[in-house]
């Protein structure tokens, strides 16, 4: 059945509050195959509907809430099917799988560091064989040498910027009872420092960086 005639089929079998309900939670699975993300468990598609006012992850496992699991897994099947014909970057799958947003955050940043450390490789290769290294990002004129090699912009992918929005994002903060301290540092529930001094600032300049 398709989601479309199943949607309408638990629309005219709902109450009027719960047809809010599933409005909420099929825009919710929607916007993930928008975004291309494999992730729709109960519990992301619960807690991403609690911060909507929608039902919450208890609510769609309770009994009652046989419609919105019906719901969800016709999204689920159709991400599926989509993904089949979809090359993903080698680092997407990894990002999404990672449910702790500190532990994404810093593979996030890992997997950046990566990236860079790699062009920052090539730039060392190339001279040593007495080359010139331009980035894309920079402008020069039409007229080239042989001697000057032209290296790709250091860009993130969808993922890797998800994951690093996520990490200073202030609902998930606020969330997991964490707070942001005025140099920049994060501190858990317990006080405990989980990232240091100017951490919320270095990431907004890696983002700033890449728009």
């Amino acid at each position: 059945m398709e989601i479309e005639q199943l949607f309408e089929n638990l629309m005219n079998e709902a109450s009027s509050r719960k047809q809010t309900s599933l409005r909420i939670i099929n825009n919710i699975c929607n916007e993930q195959i928008l975004r291309n993300s494999p992730d729709f468990s109960i519990a992301t598609i619960g807690k991403i509907s609690k911060l909507q006012s929608g039902p919450s992850e208890q609510a769609i496992r309770n009994k009652n809430g046989e419609a919105y699991r019906l719901l969800i897994t016709a999204w689920s099947n159709k991400s599926k099917q989509k993904n089949k014909s979809i090359s993903r970057p080698d680092n997407f799958d990894l990002l999404q799988h990672i449910q702790n947003p500190s532990i994404r955050a810093e593979v996030g940043l890992l997997l950046a560091e990566v990236k860079q450390l790699r062009g920052e490789n090539r730039i060392l290769k190339a001279l040593s064989k007495d080359k010139i290294i331009i980035d894309r990002s920079m402008h020069i004129d039409n007229h080239t040498t042989s001697n000057i090699e032209f290296i790709p912009n250091f860009t993130l992918t969808t993922a890797e910027k998800h994951a690093l929005h996520q990490a200073i994002n202030p609902q998930i903060i606020e969330d997991n009872d964490w707070s942001i301290q005025k140099n920049g540092s994060i501190l858990n529930e317990n006080g405990r420092k989980i990232f240091f001094f100017f951490f919320v600032s270095a990431i907004k300049k890696v983002l700033d960086s890449n728009h």
